[in-house]
């Protein structure tokens, strides 16, 4: 994600300050560990079970001590990022709260897609705010994101589903049959949207390549996890979503 976030400056501005570029990648950096070792502290005792290997388990690192890191790192990512416009701030500050939320509270519940759909959309926000090049057309990113987010999630968790039976996540109660075939349709349902938007906007070229990222991904989504295992659908769709947004943002402007 540190990487998509520094991408998304150079689509938001041909040149943009090092300085705002530095902050950003530093910044989604800190969050990022922040929210993964957050996880790690939540999920000790199931990882103590199923995953022996990791540094808690393994007593390399207490669960107190991780906590603390985390805490750390969501703090020293928001000094980082205290030189941006206080609008991008406080907007890298709510991807980091969606993201300690769903470790902390909805993981196991059916809401457990909200965060993603909800944090995703937020960072072109995030980048564009901090650039100073915020346009119209951004405001479709929230339903896209939304969209992407909570495909994206579903395609992440079902093939999990069955060594999970004690997660009652959204993905865990369709089964993953019908969570995979959702994902598919919301990823689809995007790209329909954002062809859509980018018509009405004079974007003709964007538009026939977004429709065409699509179509690709529709004929090959049925032999992804042939090709790919268990997470080919997931890869398929999180490198979809990925050439939907650089094709979308590069309309804007």
């Amino acid at each position: 994600m540190t990487a998509v976030t520094v991408a998304t400056a150079f689509l938001a501005d041909d040149s943009p300050p090092a300085d705002v570029v530095v902050m950003l990648g530093v910044g989604m950096l800190c969050y990022q560990f922040a929210i993964g070792t957050a996880n790690d502290a939540v999920d000790a005792l199931d990882d103590a079970r199923n995953k022996p290997w990791k540094a808690i388990p393994r007593g390399l690192v207490s669960r107190r001590a991780a906590s603390l890191l985390a805490a750390g790192f969501a703090g020293v990512g928001m000094v980082a990022t205290a030189g941006l416009p206080f609008g991008a701030w406080l907007v890298g500050i709510a991807g980091l709260a969606c993201g300690l939320v769903y470790d902390v509270q909805l993981k196991r519940t059916w809401l457990s897609w909200a965060p993603m759909a909800l944090a995703l959309p937020l960072v072109p926000v995030w980048v564009f705010l901090a650039l100073e090049e915020w346009d119209p057309l951004l405001w479709w990113v929230f339903p896209l994101g939304a969209l992407l987010g909570l495909g994206l999630h579903l395609a992440n968790q079902a093939p999990d589903v069955p060594k999970e039976s004690e997660m009652r996540g959204l993905a865990h109660r369709l089964g993953t049959e019908k969570a995979a075939d959702l994902a598919l349709v919301l990823v689809a349902l995007a790209g329909v949207v954002a062809c859509a938007v980018l018509i009405v906007d004079g974007a003709g070229t964007q538009a026939i390549l977004a429709a065409g990222t699509v179509l690709l991904a529709g004929t090959m989504a049925g032999r992804s996890v042939r090709l790919f295992g268990p997470d080919g659908l997931f890869g398929l769709l999180a490198s979809t979503s990925a050439a939907l947004a650089v094709t979308f943002l590069s309309a804007v402007g």
